[in-house]
């Protein structure tokens, strides 16, 4: 099955090109502690986070602002992620969180993990 489906784009808004990249800035590591929650605080075998987790700390637990993280395997995404979940969970714990992995078995583990951690 195939469909098509053709639209307009003369009235299109696009944001302001930017590098495709945002530079590591150096900047100090901000501390577990700064998550001000010893539920949240306890999940981490670290003090503090690295450098792309401390750049983005703010933007993912302070604000409602989207986020497009790309970094290498190892780097921290997935703490950076529960950074906005607890954000959320913190603003608004009726709501839900939807998390998308690229297979199933690490979307499984990532959810039984939280489900015993957070519970």
């Amino acid at each position: 099955v195939k469909f098509t489906y053709e639209f307009a784009v003369n009235h299109l808004l696009l944001p302001d090109r930017q590098k495709a990249h945002t530079p590591l800035l150096d900047l100090t590591p901000i501390p577990v502690t700064a998550l001000h929650n010893a539920n949240y605080q306890r999940l981490y075998r670290f003090s503090h986070f690295n450098a792309i987790q401390t750049q983005v700390f703010h933007t993912c637990y302070h604000t409602d602002y989207n986020v497009l993280l790309g970094a290498p395997t190892g780097s921290g995404k997935t703490n950076v992620a529960e950074l906005t979940m607890f954000r959320l969970f913190t603003q608004s714990p009726e709501e839900k969180v939807i998390y998308i992995a690229p297979l199933k078995a690490l979307a499984r583990e990532r959810m039984e993990e939280w489900e015993e951690q957070l519970q």
